[in-house]
């Protein structure tokens, strides 16, 4: 439950920041910065903690192809999205994940899902699509950017359910800075060229930035291996959808962006799908 909070409080209040960051500096190689920089602290601190850094053979296809769907193509389409519509919308696109984990799940893995984890997808989708709905200008580059930041929350979905049926020989914290070391290399070479005619850098999104890299990548995709390994790829995936929830506040907060009812329906019914799926007291969360 804990690591949960701090998952949801770490991903939501990174959005703003990201946001921050993003229209002060050169988008690529912010990328490339913040793949490089979590890969590189990552793998420090299981060095430090005489963690296992060696990939077994076994684990190598799993960390290449959930590396790539997690960094390249996620930090791509996501890239690619906020320029074609606003970061608002790429962010609550971004959690449709849970659809395409059920689907997923469903369709190809044989999973039977619960009808409280039903309910809980409803109503979560419910509170991601009013918040979609909020002010949207519908021009064909919006939904383009809606379509691309689909295909990157579906990369993450496949990812996800790569790392859960993993049987992984190596930590968290290794396994998080070895899908920025592979997966994040066609993001660095794309970004190699800017980086020779990069502008001066306001402080502020530095800062950013640095949040962004030790916070929300870092931290938070330590946490979120850590709920992967704990619970049901279900379970983790749709007890996120509280994360546009707290952006959405936090962007309010720090950045002055509007909170209205809308926003405030869509965190009840968030609140209400993530209460479908939390354990109850003494009782054991089960698999599916």
């Amino acid at each position: 439950m804990i690591f949960l909070v701090l998952l949801t409080l770490a991903w939501g209040v990174n959005w703003p920041i990201l946001k921050i960051a993003s229209t002060g500096l050169p988008l690529f190689p912010f990328r490339a910065v913040c793949v490089l920089g979590v890969g590189i602290l990552m793998l420090s601190i299981a060095a430090a903690n005489r963690e296992r850094l060696r990939i077994p053979r076994d684990n190598l296809v799993g960390v290449s192809v959930a590396g790539f769907l997690n960094m390249t193509v996620w930090f791509l389409c996501s890239a690619i999205s906020v320029r074609l519509t606003t970061s608002g919308h790429t962010a609550i696109t971004a959690y449709t994940m849970p659809l395409f984990v059920f689907v997923i799940g469903t369709v190809f893995l044989g999973e039977r899902p619960t009808a409280g984890k039903w309910l809980g997808l409803v109503l979560g989708l419910l509170a991601i699509g009013l918040l979609a709905l909020r002010d949207f200008d519908s021009t064909r580059e919006n939904w383009l950017g809606i379509a691309v930041m689909s295909f990157g929350a579906l990369s993450w979905a496949i990812s996800s359910i790569i790392v859960k049926r993993v049987r992984w020989g190596i930590s968290a914290t290794a396994i998080v800075g070895w899908q920025c070391m592979i997966g994040g290399m066609p993001i660095v070479i794309v970004a190699i060229p800017q980086f020779f005619d990069l502008p001066d850098l306001p402080w502020d999104a530095l800062a950013a930035m640095v949040y962004c890299i030790v916070v929300g990548i870092a931290f938070a995709h330590w946490l979120y291996i850590k709920i992967l390994q704990l619970v049901p790829v279900w379970v983790a995936s749709l007890s996120i959808l509280t994360v546009p929830c707290v952006g959405v506040i936090s962007g309010a907060v720090v950045l002055g962006e509007p909170l209205g009812w809308t926003e405030i329906v869509a965190l009840l019914l968030l609140v209400g799908g993530v209460s479908t799926v939390l354990p109850r007291p003494g009782r054991k969360a089960g698999r599916t």
